[in-house]
């Protein structure tokens, strides 16, 4: 990176200094969005929006949720966010600087994709191999990559599977050796499309927890494509909401998981617990206020 971009865009990072050393997060100023998205539209082949008039800004160590039902565009959004896409009409910047073909190599060593599906993204023949990918094409030493390797995967719970084959995994494992090539490139925002998508329960827990700790004990900026509304509140403090390709709402989880009028138009679910509660306080002609988001909150109210 020259220095002249280093100073016009913050793309600042942390370099790995030991065994013990964390992928750091974005240098940004705090008043500076480390991902806008402003007016943004995209077409369908036949014309129709996928994404239309889109516009929301995220800043530095926000997690963040967007939530929308299948084919509202939040997977084509996320595509446009990373410059997969093209967008027909407006602007993507990350750390103030626009995505385009000049800034594009750069931007990727900022933001990691998650994908829904995993096997998109694991194309080498083992764990180790994959993960190093991303780090040896910055044109690392190899002991800049073998640290850096060793370090995602400590860091994503799967050292284990370093030499298993990746046709050999489960669908949580892939999950968390595709995060964990993410954290070996340090993409210090980091954007996952359906991340809980097809797992069990068990290994829900697990990445939920990894997805918190990264957020909440290392800085990570995290937007996270979902429309499994109980998992929100565990993962996310902001909520968008699509639907047919626009933004309806954007708010704190609570005040929009809540609103179950809301959700309905989006053809969303609040979580089981909050359901239950609305409904009954309906039942009983009262005002549903206060819901719980989650069982624990249930059961302390």
């Amino acid at each position: 990176m020259s220095s002249s971009m280093q100073s016009s865009t913050h793309l600042d990072y942390c370099p790995l200094s030991g065994a013990a050393a964390k992928p750091g997060p974005l240098s940004v100023p705090p008043d500076q969005a480390v991902l806008e998205a402003e007016e943004l539209h995209y077409h369908y082949t036949d014309g129709s929006d996928a994404v239309a008039g889109v516009h929301f800004r995220i800043m530095p160590g926000e997690t963040v949720a967007l939530c929308g039902h299948n084919g509202s565009g939040k997977t084509t959004l996320m595509k446009l966010l990373t410059g997969l896409l093209k967008p027909a009409q407006g602007t993507v910047r990350v750390a103030g600087v626009e995505l385009d073909t000049r800034s594009a190599r750069e931007v990727f060593r900022t933001v990691g994709l998650l994908f829904q599906d995993p096997q998109d993204q694991l194309f080498c023949n083992s764990v180790g191999e994959d993960v190093a990918y991303g780090p040896r094409n910055l044109g690392l030493s190899e002991t800049d990559v073998n640290e850096r390797v060793a370090l995602a995967l400590n860091f994503t719970e799967v050292q284990h599977l370093e030499h298993r084959p990746i046709h050999h995994l489960s669908g949580g494992e892939m999950k968390r050796v595709a995060l964990a090539g993410i954290v070996a490139m340090q993409n210090s925002v980091l954007i996952l499309d359906e991340p809980f998508d097809g797992l069990d329960p068990a290994s829900t827990d697990r990445l939920v927890t990894l997805i918190r700790h990264l957020a909440d004990d290392h800085g990570y900026t995290v937007l996270m494509a979902t429309h499994q509304m109980s998992l929100v509140p565990e993962v996310a403090k902001r909520m968008l909401v699509m639907q047919g390709g626009r933004l309806i709402a954007d708010g704190p989880v609570r005040e929009l998981l809540t609103n179950v009028p809301l959700l309905e138009q989006a053809r969303l679910q609040p979580p089981d617990i909050t359901r239950f509660f609305y409904k009954k306080a309906l039942r009983e002609n009262r005002k549903p206020e206060r819901l719980p988001l989650t069982i624990d909150e249930a059961l302390q109210w």
